[in-house]
Formats: structure tokens, C-alpha cells, sequence
């Protein structure tokens, strides 16, 4: 059995047109305003605890926002809004459905999600890019207290997929070197077809 997992963002989907322009959405939808300083404070405030991998960055970073500048709405109802617009703007990769289903009917393979992010958001915008039914495990790197590259989400991902030998597709640095470190199989995504980096896949 082999267990391939994948990157999410930038791998089986992709925030369009930006991530930025998810954001200024977001603010839009509560405001009716978008300042660059309230974007730049708000994803100070989220980078900073996103990293450390505190519990709810998007939370702390509106309240970080709250207490820089004079945004004054409220938080539970920019978070949701927040998530709603990063959701609306995630699509998936193109032969993102074909490739994990192709995968999926060998009996030999399990497909799972290797994500540095948010539980929560991270099977949002799975789900929203009509990927869900098509993989066996969601892995965070919240859930395992670190980001990739460092060991400890690869070492949750084992955990939850048994397997005889792992891989990982991803289209960063973190994704390929953690993999190599893991002992696992990896192809960088560079942009093209998905099953063209799956076919890439360096199994010993």
C-alpha cells in the first residue's frame, strides 16, 4: 500500500485571483472598505500567530487589527467573513477531481491532504473545490503543532494513513524538503498538470 499525499493551496487549489484580493473582499463585505492599512495590520497580526501555530490566527489577527487601528467591527463577524470570501475564491486545479480519483480506484494507493493550515479552513475550501469524497485523510499541520518542513506533521500523516511507503506532491520548498527528510517519495507542482507531477514521483 502507498499512501500519496498532497499540498493543498497552490497544489489542489488555488485562491483566484489572490489571497490579497480574497482579503480586501472580506473587508469589503463588513465595511465597505478595504485600507491597505487595515489589510497590512490584519495579516501582521495573522502571520504572527499563524506561524507560532496559536490557536485561531484569523481570530488574532482581527484582534490585532482592533487594537492598531480604528476598525471598529466585530470580530466573530469579520472571521466568518473572512472565511466565506477565502472559500468563494478557492478553485480547484484542473485535473485536480480526475487525478485524486484515478488514484483512488487502485486498491494499492490511499490519498490523503498534507496542508499547512487551519483545520477547519483547510476542509472548507476542500470540500468547496468538490475534492472531499476524493481523498482518505485531511492531515493540518495544526493538529500536529508544527508546519512543514518540520517532522512532526508527516509523522501524524503516517499515523493516519498505514501505509508500506509514503509520497507527498506539494509546491514549495517546505513540502519537498520535509518529504526528503520524512523518507517519503515527492514531486514539486509547478503550475502545469497535476498527474504530471504524480507520474514524476520519485518511489525508491
Amino acid at each position: 500500500m502507498r499512501a500519496i499525499y498532497f499540498d493543498l493551496d497552490g497544489t489542489l487549489v488555488h485562491t483566484r485571483p489572490s489571497i490579497e484580493a480574497a482579503l480586501a473582499d472580506a473587508f469589503q463585505r463588513v465595511a465597505g472598505e478595504s485600507p491597505d492599512e487595515w489589510l497590512e495590520t490584519y495579516s501582521e497580526g495573522f502571520v504572527e500567530q499563524f506561524r507560532a501555530c496559536r490557536p485561531a490566527p484569523y481570530r488574532g489577527g482581527v484582534e490585532h487589527l482592533r487594537a492598531e487601528t480604528d476598525f471598529g467591527y466585530g470580530v466573530e463577524e469579520t472571521v466568518g467573513a473572512l472565511l466565506d470570501a477565502e472559500v468563494a475564491a478557492t478553485a480547484p486545479t484542473p485535473d485536480a477531481a480526475a487525478t485524486l480519483e484515478r488514484l483512488g480506484d487502485d486498491d494499492d494507493n490511499a490519498v490523503g491532504v498534507l496542508t499547512n493550515g487551519v483545520p477547519e479552513w483547510q476542509r472548507a475550501k476542500l470540500a468547496a473545490a468538490g475534492l472531499t469524497e476524493h481523498v482518505d485523510a485531511v492531515v493540518t499541520a495544526y493538529e500536529a503543532g508544527a508546519h512543514k518542513p518540520d517532522p512532526a506533521p508527516f509523522d501524524l500523516a503516517e499515523r493516519r494513513l498505514p501505509a508500506d511507503a509514503y509520497a507527498l506532491v506539494g509546491d514549495a520548498d517546505a513540502d519537498v524538503d520535509g518529504a526528503a527528510d520524512a523518507g517519503w517519495a515527492r514531486a514539486r507542482y509547478d503550475g502545469g498538470q497535476l498527474a504530471d507531477a504524480v507520474d514524476d514521483l520519485d518511489w525508491p
